[in-house]
């Protein structure tokens, strides 16, 4: 009886991933009408020439060693080394990098199933949610440039496994997955140095759904230390690397200021609308947007998993606030971090929903905004 249901499972989890690939091929590598668009020159062909230049493992780690514009700002070896091995194996067919884009799109897209079924312990929402993530219109506007599906792409595969080890690490207690955890993180942090968003990611999943309820300090609290210790050397590097913006500056890094809230609401309606809407819908958006995340948090009192990915979506959407979110409808770069917890939080909601007719009508609406609306915006080419 138990291998049956086991079979039926292992049946149901290969049918969704067979689906999520075919969803994103399709999309993606078929429809896509910038596959055989040649690689951006301001962009794409900086990478792959700094890459060339450096060539070498000492070139690529040295801090000191600058190039090609438009590259030289961020400290990213491990992203160099991808792109010229990349290179190597590619040259400059355009087909062969937009594949390589959306085949680590498709890896993100079912780490994203198997966290989502982490939460809402159901597979159909969780499959939805994956699939809302695979064809939201702005992720496919990112992955068609390049430089940004692979840069975005690769950011969020290390953090989604620095994530799901993690969530390993507390459900079996073997150490293998901490210290995986561990090794992904540090990698992720010289992809792109956004990673260290992980740890305040990390702390927050281990307070609200992992910590025992004691007040006095424990032994598992210390479990976050390497992984701050681990953030120093890319915060260092980028405070101190010569032409680099440093962390702390005004407009820049960590900045917290009322700019930085005024462009999370921004940002948010960003996320809640797909495209742009006038100035008296922002308005309201904003106003909505607010009220929501206040009753999210509220009823989040009572129940963990949609406190944690409340406080999860506003830690990611809070990476990029240091930019300038004036054009932020064309910056649809940056919602490929939030747009994974997003529609994870959306069906986990509409999943909770006790009134079977209610949870029907609900998701009908979902399943309209967050597959069918962005399917529209792809195959008319909005």
């Amino acid at each position: 009886m138990i291998n049956k249901i086991l079979k039926n499972n292992n049946f149901k989890i290969s049918l969704i991933l067979a689906i999520l690939a075919f969803s994103i091929f399709f999309i993606h590598n078929i429809y896509n009408p910038y596959l055989n668009e040649k690689l951006d020159d301001e962009d794409s062909i900086p990478w792959i020439m700094e890459g060339i230049t450096r060539a070498t493992l000492g070139k690529f780690f040295d801090i000191q060693y600058f190039s090609h514009r438009n590259v030289n700002i961020n400290y990213s070896p491990f992203q160099l080394m991808f792109w010229y091995y990349a290179w190597v194996n590619f040259g400059e067919e355009p087909y062969l990098w937009h594949f390589l884009c959306n085949f680590i799109h498709l890896i993100n897209t079912i780490i994203v199933f198997f966290l989502a079924n982490k939460f809402i312990k159901n597979k159909l929402f969780s499959f939805l949610a994956a699939l809302s993530f695979a064809v939201f219109f702005l992720n496919f506007n990112t992955l068609k440039w390049v430089a940004s599906g692979i840069t975005w792409g690769l950011t969020a595969f290390f953090m989604l496994t620095t994530f799901l080890s993690i969530i390993e690490y507390f459900k079996t207690k073997k150490i293998f997955f901490y210290i995986l955890s561990l090794l992904l993180f540090f990698s992720g942090t010289f992809v792109k140095e956004i990673t260290v968003f992980s740890v305040p990611i990390l702390f927050a999943y281990y307070l609200i759904l992992q910590r025992k309820k004691e007040l006095k300090f424990i032994k598992t609290d210390l479990f976050i230390i390497p992984y701050i210790i681990l953030s120093l050397p890319i915060i260092l590097i980028t405070i101190i690397r010569p032409r680099m913006i440093p962390l702390a500056a005004a407009g820049s890094g960590f900045d917290l200021s009322i700019g930085a809230f005024y462009r999370l609401i921004d940002y948010i309606n960003f996320l809640i609308t797909i495209i742009p809407v006038s100035f008296n819908i922002e308005l309201l958006t904003s106003a909505f947007s607010l009220s929501l995340f206040f009753v999210l948090i509220y009823f989040g009192l009572k129940n963990k998993n949609l406190l944690f990915l409340t406080v999860w979506l506003l830690l990611l959407v809070s990476t990029p606030i240091f930019l300038n979110f004036n054009y932020v409808y064309n910056s649809s770069r940056y919602l490929y971090l939030p747009s994974m917890v997003w529609f994870i939080l959306l069906y986990y909601i509409v999943s909770n929903i006790k009134k079977m007719k209610a949870r029907i009508i609900a998701s009908f609406f979902l399943v309209n905004y967050t597959i069918v609306f962005n399917l529209f915006l792809i195959l008319t080419g909005k």
